[in-house]
């Protein structure tokens, strides 16, 4: 088919497939969110609409299916994007760097449910590896190669290091202020912020 070719619209029994996966994908991301990841059972997601357990597995190989394709298509996806905003920045001047991490805490924020569930699934599920913070951190890496082609060799490799650490250290600090487990307010937290990252990125930041 030409790249530019219409795709074939989907027939009336495809569209009903995709609508009956996508009410079981938002009935358990909901559920996730509301009573755990392992207190929902496949029934409790089934019986939020109405179908099988068939059904169900026409759809999805189990509940972390769900979940690895909510993270890929939803956190992980804005996450890759935050990353090379910030690379495409080169550098950053002081006030775009504070807006990227007001941002970073407004993704926490918007995503909080999804990434509690998603960590608690992560830990018991062996199939959900690629949501590790190991795999994550090198995704989020690979997505700023033009502040890591400032370096060679081995100064290379401590800038990522320095990098990862960042990301690592903005996450943990994210998840726990989300839920009020660390009550600084937000002016506090990106100034504390913005210091940390201009030091370990060796940025010297510039006015607007």
């Amino acid at each position: 088919m030409a790249d530019d070719a219409i795709p074939e619209p989907l027939s009336i029994r495809g569209r009903q497939k995709a609508m009956t996966r996508r009410l079981l994908r938002d009935a358990a991301v909901g559920l996730f969110a509301a009573q755990g990841y392992a207190q929902t059972t496949v029934d409790d997601i089934t019986s939020a609409i109405g179908a099988s357990r068939a059904t169900f597995y026409l759809h999805f190989d189990g509940k972390a299916r769900i979940v690895a394709e909510v993270y890929e298509d939803d956190v992980l996806a804005e996450t890759m994007e935050f990353y090379r905003r910030l690379d495409a920045f080169d550098p950053p001047g002081r006030e775009q760097l504070r807006g990227w991490l007001d941002d970073a805490l407004g993704f926490f924020e918007r995503h909080r449910d999804v990434l509690r569930f998603g960590q608690e699934a992560q830990s018991i599920e062996p199939s959900l590896e690629a949501l590790s913070s190991a795999v994550v951190l090198d995704r989020c890496a690979e997505a700023m190669p033009r502040y890591l082609g400032r370096w060679d060799g081995p100064e290379r490799d401590q800038a990522r290091l320095r990098l990862e650490l960042l990301i690592l250290q903005l996450s943990d600090f994210a998840r726990l202020w989300v839920d009020g487990h660390w009550p600084v307010k937000r002016d506090v937290a990106l100034a504390v912020l913005l210091d940390l990252w201009a030091h370990g990125l060796r940025l010297e930041l510039t006015d607007p």
